[in-house]
């Protein structure tokens, strides 16, 4: 009687699944789903692991940094690219948190020349600000800079960057 309890608590007191489960046709089924099962399983994994490494990808890709080329038909750069870093960094300080320093920008930004600014965009890359993705320079502009004063005053300077 015991015996008979026990396999009904586990859920098998239906006389024809215990047969069938227990033959070797039942045996070969269950084998069956399992390797199914396994097969399923590993496929789904592969999928999940390549969609991840594309998604990956894709961000890499869409968030790069692409670099300016100076233009041969302008005069060369009158910065170097060691002024072009500081002058990075010193605009960037200017931008980032809650609001910016436009005369600090404009200060760092007068006296270039078109290929001087290509050299501090360069300088500058993609740089993360208080909230949002990363940001080029001239994007950052544009975000920090949307007051008609303020895009005149930059474009007086360097005129055609925003």
């Amino acid at each position: 009687m015991a015996v008979k309890e026990n396999i009904q608590q586990k859920g098998l007191s239906n006389p024809a699944a215990l047969a069938l489960a227990s033959s070797p046709a039942g045996q070969q089924a269950i084998g069956g789903a399992i390797d199914t099962t396994l097969k399923v399983a590993k496929i789904t994994a592969i999928v999940a692991v390549v969609s991840i490494g594309g998604y990956i990808a894709y961000r890499m890709y869409k968030n790069r940094f692409v670099s300016m080329a100076t233009n041969s038909k302008y005069p060369k750069s009158n910065i170097t690219k060691d002024q072009a870093k500081a002058k990075a960094e010193a605009l960037y300080q200017a931008m980032h948190g809650w609001g910016a320093n436009l005369d600090t920008v404009l200060e760092t930004l007068a006296g270039l020349n078109y290929n001087g600014y290509v050299e501090v965009f360069n300088a500058f890359g993609k740089r993360s600000p208080a909230i949002g993705s990363d940001m080029t320079l001239t994007e950052w502009l544009n975000n920090q800079f949307t007051s008609s004063y303020d895009r005149t005053q930059i474009n007086f300077i360097l005129p055609g960057i925003l």
